[in-house]
């Protein structure tokens, strides 16, 4: 148990300072931006199968994930470098949801699949194989040795693979 705790708080170390390596980009004209008051359609959305298979959307209002989700295993915060105010973690049982501050709330930034035990809508899951992730999917957007990104919409679906396995599934902002 204390290694997993270790493990869990290594984890949110490096994804608080993965936060600080970039910035967002803004286009010139201002088109395209997202308002982080909605949330633009996507066809990839993590369900929440705790929770009544409540769909977890990415820039979605975190207060309305907490009223679903309810109270997460651990919490994590950490001053923002590319935003004004904190970043927040929250850690459920087979996956964790990163947040990014706008004002005085805070919208979904990254959804990320931890274990075998929770899976995308379409059944995969962090063991799954390189090629059921192409058979779910298609052809990724953009594909390596080690990753399979899928884009729609303001969501990047990433598969991180290891020897053709998946070891780690993540929705984030394709923006």
């Amino acid at each position: 148990m204390k290694k997993l705790s270790v493990i869990l708080l290594s984890l949110l170390l490096v994804f608080a300072l993965a936060s600080c390596t970039a910035s967002p980009e803004t286009p010139s004209d201002g088109a395209d931006t997202v308002n982080s008051n909605t949330v633009k359609e996507s066809i990839y959305t993590f369900k929440a199968e705790a929770a009544g298979n409540f769909e977890i959307k990415i820039d979605q209002n975190m207060a309305d994930v907490l009223n679903a989700l309810g109270e997460p295993l651990s919490y994590f915060e950490a001053a923002s470098c590319a935003f004004d105010g904190l970043d927040k973690t929250y850690t459920y049982a087979g996956f964790i949801v990163s947040t990014r501050p706008d004002g005085d709330q805070d919208f979904v930034n990254s959804v990320r699949l931890t274990d075998d035990s929770v899976t995308t809508p379409e059944g995969l899951y962090v063991g799954s194989a390189a090629e059921a992730v192409v058979a779910a999917y298609g052809e990724a957007a953009e594909q390596t040795d080690t990753l399979l990104r899928y884009v729609n919409g303001n969501t990047a679906l990433n598969f991180t693979l290891e020897n053709g396995t998946v070891i780690s599934i993540e929705y984030l902002s394709a923006e």
